[in-house]
């Protein structure tokens, strides 16, 4: 919703300020101009300042957030939703135990508020203690039901191991995702049910959940060593769909398609928002297949972006990049090992066949025919072997 207006910021007047409030709230933050006009008008006014403090939270200014949420507090410190709001500032930042800290003056003043449960299930599961994060989760979906809350608490569940207890709230649930159908599976140990699920939900969907089910197909097939499928799945995608590309790109580490991922990643590299993920499968893919200028060369531009690098995930890409190149000298080996000219079988049997040549020589006067007929039948299925005529 765009509303009109006919004056600049500093002249419109507090009705119109409060009516332009009115419908920003009711607009759920939809009218960022609004709000702002409003707040400008009403900075004194409680309601402004949260709706502002909401609009910079969800635009990922968390510091301007928690300044407008500090000059708040000097004026209301038991503000419960002001400080439910800098709990959710904190948690953004990744600032967990201060977050915790916050929520624990929210719980003590507000025990029953369902977005304080929600987000302080959301600290416990960053705290790695899925249990009490459940715990939470099932408190605030008693005071206000939903599937969200619900779908938050099965994967804390599913995280503690509490797998029938996630089956039993799963089955709770009105409009179940395909994906959280698919963990709970999995977590049953009925993979082969997983990936038909997706498979079929992949069919039908669109936009970012297409792309969220195909992340969720590649995890469980590659879990399940389906190579076959996962090949039919990595081969279908499209430059149209560089989120799934992005994931697709370590499965091509792991399956040692390096040639596969060079070539994708260096054209999804030119995406934004994508770039930092495809050069780091670049840079990997480059190394494995022996082109060390262009693996430098990814790494001389992942040295250069401005976002900060995932230690974590690169060491990750790494190890799927040598589980790729191990499976491909496997495979080179039961190559060469079913190649009579290269192989070690070749050269298996060549050595035999000098041996039975060597008896056949040797021995020739003391050999009886039939001793003879088969040392002579060995050294024609070993000379045939290594491609020689018998």
């Amino acid at each position: 919703m765009t509303l009109a207006r006919s004056s600049p910021a500093h002249e419109i007047g507090r009705a119109e300020a409060a009516r332009l409030l009115r419908a920003a709230q009711a607009a759920a933050l939809d009218d960022g101009e609004a709000i702002d006009w409003a707040y400008l008008a009403l900075p004194g006014s409680p309601a402004a300042r949260r709706l502002k403090i909401q609009m910079l939270l969800a635009q990922g200014d968390n510091q301007g957030a928690e300044t407008l949420i500090a000059q708040g507090l000097l004026w209301r410190p038991t503000d419960p939703g002001l400080t439910l709001l800098r709990a959710r500032a904190q948690y953004n930042r990744g600032r967990i135990d201060e977050a915790r800290d916050e929520l624990k003056l929210v719980l003590a003043m507000r025990p029953e508020h369902s977005g304080a449960l929600e987000l302080a299930g959301r600290v416990a599961l960053r705290r790695r203690d899925p249990l009490r994060a459940a715990g939470f989760f099932r408190q605030a979906d008693a005071r206000k039901a939903s599937d969200r809350l619900k779908t938050q608490r099965v994967i804390a569940l599913l995280k503690a191991g509490r797998v029938e207890r996630a089956r039993a709230v799963l089955q709770q649930m009105e409009a179940p995702g395909a994906i959280l159908q698919s963990r709970v599976l999995i977590a049953e140990g009925r993979r082969l049910e997983a990936s038909e699920m997706l498979t079929k939900a992949r069919a039908e969907a669109t936009g970012s959940e297409y792309d969220a089910i195909t992340c969720a197909l590649i995890d469980i097939l590659e879990e399940t060593a389906d190579m076959h499928r996962l090949g039919e799945v990595l081969d279908g995608l499209t430059t149209s769909r560089p989120a799934s590309l992005a994931r697709a790109g370590s499965a091509w580490l792991s399956l040692g398609s390096f040639a596969t991922a060079i070539r994708r990643m260096s054209a999804l590299a030119r995406d934004p928002a994508y770039r930092v993920r495809a050069l780091v499968v670049l840079m990997v893919a480059a190394a494995m297949a022996n082109r060390p200028t262009l693996a430098a060369r990814a790494l001389g531009r992942l040295r250069r972006t401005s976002v900060p690098l995932d230690r974590a995930a690169i060491a990750a890409a790494w190890c799927r990049g040598v589980m790729g190149r191990t499976l491909n000298e496997q495979h080179a080996a039961r190559k060469a090992a079913d190649d009579p000219h290269s192989g070690r079988l070749g050269q298996l049997l060549d050595a035999a066949g000098e041996v039975f040549d060597q008896a056949l020589a040797t021995g020739s006067e003391s050999l009886s025919a039939p001793q003879r007929r088969e040392l002579e039948h060995h050294l024609a299925v070993c000379r045939g072997g290594i491609g020689l005529p018998a």
